[in-house]
């Protein structure tokens, strides 16, 4: 099972958005069976040590864990990942089987969560980890003629998304902000963007899930339709914007351009650095300093 110590030295995802990635991939390969919350750090290495390694074998190696499935034993991983706010989120995930969260058995069964029923998703930050069923557009052979073709596929797959509650929130700042005729910019000179480009662009920048990704081109739409509405007021208030710009006065992104050059898809990021961060290290590096003798 390896040693309580052996625990602490489990590595910590490098980004947020390696952290969502690497929540989704365990997820998506049945370690659906869930635990979590948050811990200050200075009381971190006691609850790895004393409570998780304990009870659970987070320390396993890969050849560890293979040969526990083999052996029908669940799979338990333990990721930690440090908040804005000081304190260190949690997560123990497990497949099914004995030893694993679903085994009624288990220390922690009774406030284990299934990630794939409507009241036990994981969240993080904006961001919620579901099982979503979406369009594909894939490139296959016809086997009459042999040559290729694009069609669209119906699959079922992991993403992250917005949760409800920010979805609606930024739609009602965008509807505000085109209101109120903010039209913004993007930043310039190396100043903040604001107003309603500015919105935008933040949401662009979002770590691009398949789920995000959607909602984002959705929050575009959104913005496109509100702004045309009152674009013509606006420009009749920026005479100097039109005499400039011509047609491109107060106009937003083409949608097409931004589907294809503002919203990549997503690929595969590493989820340790070179020299990863090890939870000793997390732990070390946020606790207080230790009282005198």
């Amino acid at each position: 099972m390896g040693s309580t110590n052996d625990a602490l030295l489990l590595k910590v995802p490098r980004s947020p958005t390696a952290l969502m990635q690497h929540l989704q991939l365990l997820v998506g390969r049945g370690h659906k069976f869930w635990c979590g919350g948050t811990i200050a750090p200075a009381k971190l290495a006691a609850f790895v040590q004393n409570k998780m390694a304990i009870r659970y074998p987070i320390s396993r190696s890969v050849n560890g864990r293979s040969f526990d499935r083999r052996k029908g034993l669940a799979a338990v991983h333990f990721i930690a990942f440090p908040l804005a706010d000081g304190n260190v989120a949690w997560w123990l995930l497990s497949d099914d089987g004995p030893g694993g969260l679903n085994d009624p058995a288990a220390p922690d069964a009774h406030v284990t969560r299934d990630a794939m029923s409507a009241g036990g998703h994981i969240t993080f930050a904006d961001y919620v980890l579901h099982y979503a069923h979406k369009k594909d557009l894939r490139t296959i052979t016809d086997k009459r003629s042999g040559k290729k073709k694009k069609v669209l596929t119906d699959i079922s797959t992991w993403t992250w998304a917005l949760t409800d509650r920010v979805f609606n929130e930024v739609r009602a700042h965008i509807e505000r902000t085109a209101a109120r005729l903010d039209y913004g910019d993007e930043g310039i000179a190396g100043a903040a963007p604001k107003g309603l480009r500015g919105i935008l662009l933040y949401q662009r920048s979002r770590p691009l899930f398949s789920g995000v990704r959607g909602q984002v081109l959705a929050l575009h739409r959104i913005a496109d339709d509100h702004w045309s509405r009152v674009r013509t007021l606006w420009l009749s208030r920026h005479p100097r914007y039109v005499a400039r710009y011509g047609d491109k006065a107060g106009a937003l992104r083409p949608i097409n351009e931004v589907i294809h050059k503002h919203l990549p898809k997503m690929g595969r990021v590493l989820v340790y650095g070179d020299e990863p961060m090890r939870l000793r290290d997390l732990a070390a590096s946020q606790a207080p300093p230790a009282a005198s003798a």
